[in-house]
């Protein structure tokens, strides 16, 4: 608190919370006293004196003393300090140094009255007291991680909480193991240039035309939010692609807090000067999630599929095929005859002839069919047809594949 004053003097001031409840009627002179802040002023100070108030009430500490039973119990959080991102309300009083004609004190006072006037204009105050003066929040927000998860094949959901109110924004990367050229890796993320290719901040929050910004607003601390992200944005800032299937990637996410948006909200005090930007977390408070894999949702095809006909041999039916990925593909054949159709085979019994292979998605796999189902009777309980492929025989192959 920077004040002068018409004379020499000395000013006291005490701190209120603003959500304290507190009004003018509670706040008589003798309370502002025994709040114990105070300076004097010399007359023709041009540059002021100051109080600094770091706590409600400038008592003596006592070695060792038990705050809470030293003071009665309505008068415990007069230590309480005074706490960054808090709003307070200020009261100062003043007397001056005035004597009498015998040279003893004779000081006048401010009534209290002028006290709980508002000051208004601070270069020419109408009263004592300041409204809402906020202390500055100069610490940005902390990220705590709670969960990570695929929800499906092209979104990944991040689960986190920020220890104050604030906004959160999240972006998928390629890992740093990543040999692409197109999208950022977690590795090439930076904080030293902001007109350069993965600029932190700027890659996470990413761009709304490109569709790639995915933020969650928290209105209290330390309560989950979700981020889902589903678009990986183009290290160049030109364009954004769906995230893809099945493929590992690193979720990066920032933070700020609602500094700047609580202060201009509730600006009250004649001095309110509005922050000039929220706190941020820098690039080593970042919440980085690795590894991260998207579901494979999409059922496999077949790229290749070929039954020679007629067969090689006389006792067996040989299926050759290739996946697009890796996966195994199952098969059953049916005598031509038998009056089946493709209604009655349903994927469950193809899957009970027990004829399969595995594929890695590149190469070619065989599957040799010698009996309708590949089973040992005495083992299931069941009615089973184990018949043998028949020499000069039509058989329809019906196939499935995961």
């Amino acid at each position: 608190i920077n004040f002068e004053m018409n004379e020499a003097g000395t000013a006291y001031c005490r701190a209120t919370r603003s959500d304290s409840g507190e009004t003018a009627a509670d706040m008589p002179v003798g309370r502002i006293l025994a709040a114990a802040w105070s300076a004097n002023f010399t007359a023709g100070l041009a540059a002021g004196v100051t109080i600094e108030i770091d706590r409600i009430e400038n008592v003596p500490a006592v070695p060792g003393a038990d705050w809470a039973a030293y003071y009665s119990n309505s008068d415990a959080d007069a230590q309480s300090p005074i706490l960054e991102a808090a709003q307070y309300d200020i009261y100062c009083w003043a007397q001056d140094e005035a004597v009498d004609n015998a040279g003893h004190p004779r000081a006048n006072y401010m009534t209290a009255d002028y006290v709980h006037t508002a000051v208004s204009t601070p270069s020419s105050p109408a009263g004592g007291f300041t409204q809402g003066v906020f202390v500055v929040d100069s610490t940005p927000p902390t990220l705590t991680y709670v969960a990570a998860e695929a929800v499906d094949s092209e979104t990944l959901q991040v689960t986190l909480q920020l220890d104050e109110p604030g906004t959160v924004w999240c972006a998928a990367a390629e890992p740093t193991s990543g040999a692409g050229t197109t999208y950022c890796r977690e590795d090439q993320v930076q904080d030293s240039s902001a007109a350069s290719d993965c600029y932190y901040e700027d890659f996470i929050k990413g761009s709304a035309s490109h569709q790639t910004v995915f933020r969650a607003d928290v209105h209290e601390a330390f309560r989950d939010v979700d981020v889902e992200v589903n678009r990986i944005w183009q290290k160049d800032g030109v364009a954004s692609a769906p995230l893809l299937h099945q493929t590992v990637y690193t979720v990066l996410c920032f933070a700020e807090d609602d500094w700047k948006l609580q202060a201009d909200a509730n600006n009250l005090s004649p001095a309110f000067a509005s922050p000039a930007e929220p706190n941020k977390v820098t690039l080593a408070n970042i919440l980085t999630v690795t590894s991260q894999l998207t579901l494979d949702e999409a059922p496999p095809r077949f790229t290749k599929l070929n039954i020679q006909d007629p067969t090689a041999a006389n006792d067996r039916i040989v299926v050759t095929f290739t996946l697009n990925e890796v996966g195994t593909a199952y098969c059953r054949a049916t005598r031509s005859d038998s009056g089946e159709t493709s209604a009655d085979i349903s994927i469950n019994r193809i899957l009970t002839a027990r004829w399969s292979a595995q594929n890695d998605g590149l190469s070619t796999s065989t599957i040799e069919m010698t009996k309708l189902e590949n089973v040992d009777p005495l083992l299931t309980n069941r009615d089973d047809d184990v018949s043998p492929i028949e020499e000069a025989k039509q058989y329809d192959v019906l196939l499935g594949e995961r």
